[in-house]
């Protein structure tokens, strides 16, 4: 059997306010520094470009962090010969929009029936070889046109998470892939109650939010199930004449505006599970969204004491983007309740860095 050539996409923005101000518009979560000093964004794309039969790497992101997405790139060594293209929006328009960009540039390029494979840029993943096997078995049930998305084996009962509901098994485990299933439904973030009741059912995953399907069948489910945002976008990668180059390739804002702001999940994937067009990859690779601060607590190791030093990892960080006393005082007369606190964070933040 000829293997499938990979199109990983790369979705990365976002304004990042639940981990401000170490996330924020301007330097979103995939930025953020990690305790290794890497971050998200470097270490997703450097784990889908060591996955075998990759083709091309393409990146969605805003046009104001194109620069950015380059420096990472380049400071986590990436140097590939497939090549990097990125599609530049000029605002967030969710991941329905993104994904539909995607496929139409990789339908363009004559990638119609490779694997595109969708990954957030923002999930921390460690185990390498069991991604790529995760990888393997979606790439396996995108080739006869279903729509693949990965499901995580919840730990306990979190309400933080969209889930999905596993219906029959479409491949069993082996000693290298994980199981598959057919997909019942994707269901939004539980109460403490319900998320209870799906840990104890068993047949319910956490929603990755990471896809693998062909253009050919992503936007053919768009075109069932989505028209509208198929119809507006179309147009935008067709005005995009330089597809068949490499570089960065930048969206008409007025095009864009007229773009549904709508989420891969609602778009598409809810109707299509019902319809029996979706399989969920059950993965046995860690993973995590780094999505609050007790996550990002988990990225560090526990001292002797049974501490964890988030602050000496990330108060330098905050401390950097934080103005000084004086600078707060000099921009207002009267300076705001607000204002004095976040010189009060800084000036203690600096002095017991330096204790």
């Amino acid at each position: 059997m000829v293997a499938l050539k990979l199109i990983p996409l790369i979705l990365s923005g976002g304004a990042g306010t639940r981990l401000w101000p170490l996330s924020r518009e301007a330097a979103p979560k995939p930025f953020m520094p990690l305790p290794d000093g890497e971050t998200l964004l470097g270490k997703t794309a450097r784990r889908a470009l060591d996955l075998p039969h990759v083709a091309h790497l393409l990146t969605v992101t805003n046009r104001d962090l194109y620069f950015h997405t380059k420096d990472v790139y380049a400071s986590a060594g990436l140097t590939p010969t497939q090549g990097i293209s990125y599609l530049l929006e000029p605002f967030g328009r969710n991941t329905a929009p993104a994904v539909a960009l995607g496929a139409l540039f990789a339908e363009a390029r004559g990638w119609r029936d490779a694997v595109l494979l969708v990954l957030p840029a923002d999930h921390l993943i460690r185990d390498a070889r069991a991604f790529a096997a995760a990888i393997a078995r979606a790439a396996a049930l995108a080739s006869k046109g279903l729509l693949v998305t990965f499901g995580i084996a919840p730990t306990h009962p979190d309400t933080g998470f969209g889930y999905v509901e596993c219906g029959e098994l479409l491949m069993a485990s082996d000693r290298e892939e994980p199981p598959a299933f057919r997909a019942r439904r994707f269901v939004e973030k539980p109460a403490l109650l319900t998320a209870r009741e799906y840990l104890a059912a068993g047949n319910y995953v956490w929603n990755s939010g990471m896809f693998a399907f062909t253009p050919a069948a992503i936007l053919a489910a768009l075109a069932r199930h989505a028209p509208g945002v198929l119809a507006s976008t179309r147009p935008i990668v067709n005005a995009l004449t330089d597809t068949t180059s490499t570089g960065m390739l930048e969206i008409d804002a007025a095009q864009f505006a007229a773009v549904p702001d709508i989420s891969i999940d609602y778009a598409v994937m809810e109707s299509a599970a019902a319809a029996g067009e979706v399989a969920v990859v059950r993965g046995t690779f860690d993973w995590s969204d780094v999505g609050s601060w007790q996550a990002v607590a988990a990225l560090t190791e526990t001292d002797v004491d049974g501490n964890q030093p988030v602050a000496l990892t990330f108060i330098p960080a905050i401390a950097s983007l934080l103005p000084s006393a004086s600078r707060i005082s000099s921009s207002s007369t009267r300076p705001t309740r607000c204002s004095s606190r976040i010189a009060i964070i800084c000036s203690a933040s600096k002095r017991w860095l330096e204790s």
